[in-house]
């Protein structure tokens, strides 16, 4: 527990914070960043959110009534930086400048491939997402802080970071999580709604087209692809496409899928996603990736083609 009292000690010498995630934002990122914001909001602290990208449009409704910042946009000093759901320093989505200028660098986390690149550091491995780690920390520095605002952040990341509870990183600690904040009375079939059940037309359309890329290799790789043109067609940003990999991943016999996405000619980022037995983000790592064992990812600098050659290349030597 030396981890999070660390966290704790920082946090209350602290009395100005800005809280930052990776790029490609999603369901953990958002949940802990903006769960953080509302605790740090109430004991009391000048809080900021700074994200250089775009928010998934499934998840803008847990920033409502807030403001995510640019890094550009925030002019502050003697601040303490806390970053979340980020398991490398080069990943953050924020300027050099903010993280240069910290007085100190908090890292919560709970991916295997975290370098603890933190002046203070709370990593665990075994967590089912950053949002448990942070539930934690609301716990231990004041369970009374837990409410509707904060309950609703963190029961996103956990369904999303969890697969609604199917992935294996899922525990005991899981389900006793979501009691705890459904006991809050948050609206959970609001936050059901505007992440599983909004979809505009155009993704449909758009996940359409990018099944019909499904390639399977030796039974057990199923690669799927969405191209700039794919996206540039359907008017559908560049981080609402990252749960398309589920489709491959979920054919019968197939134990590995990959999802080559591109986001210019040049720059390839590729997530993996695996059902019981290969350690993906040993794969990843081989390309200055990282995540989980069951699901990881990395950024290459080449075309489409080439990318995929040499990630599938490297993936039959795991199987």
């Amino acid at each position: 527990m030396s981890q999070i009292n660390d966290v704790i000690d920082v946090i209350r010498r602290s009395d100005n914070i800005v809280i930052t995630s990776h790029y490609s934002p999603d369901g953990d990122s958002i949940g802990s960043s903006v769960a953080l914001y509302h605790m740090f909001k109430n004991i009391c602290k000048n809080v900021y959110i700074v994200l250089d990208d775009k928010i998934p449009m499934n998840l803008q409704f847990l920033c409502n009534n807030i403001s995510i910042n640019k890094s550009e946009d925030l002019n502050i000093e003697d601040y303490t930086l806390v970053c979340v759901d980020c398991g490398d320093f080069s990943r953050l989505s924020c300027s050099d400048q903010i993280k240069q200028n910290s007085k100190i660098i908090v890292n919560i986390d709970h991916h295997a491939s975290n370098n603890k690149f933190g002046n203070v550091n709370y990593i665990d491995e075994n967590a089912s997402s950053t949002c448990e780690l942070v539930y934690n920390l609301v716990y231990k520095l004041d369970k009374k802080l837990l409410d509707k605002d904060i309950a609703q952040c963190l029961y996103t990341g956990l369904i999303t970071d969890t697969g609604n509870f199917m992935y294996s990183n899922t525990h005991s600690s899981s389900f006793k999580m979501a009691a705890d904040l459904l006991s809050l009375n948050i609206d959970k079939q609001r936050i059901i709604e505007n992440i599983y059940q909004s979809n505009p037309l155009n993704l449909i359309k758009l996940i359409g087209e990018a099944i019909g890329t499904i390639e399977v290799i030796n039974k057990t790789v199923a690669c799927i692809e969405v191209t700039r043109e794919l996206m540039d067609k359907y008017e559908i940003d560049f981080n609402d496409v990252d749960g398309i990999v589920n489709y491959a991943r979920d054919i019968n016999g197939v134990e590995l899928a990959i999802l080559f996405k591109e986001k210019s000619d040049s720059e390839i980022k590729i997530s993996f996603r695996s059902k019981s037995y290969i350690d993906v983000n040993r794969i990843a790592s081989k390309f200055k990736g990282g995540g989980h064992k069951r699901a990881s990812g990395c950024t290459m600098n080449m075309s489409l083609k080439d990318a995929k050659s040499k990630i599938i290349s490297e993936v039959l030597k795991h199987i």
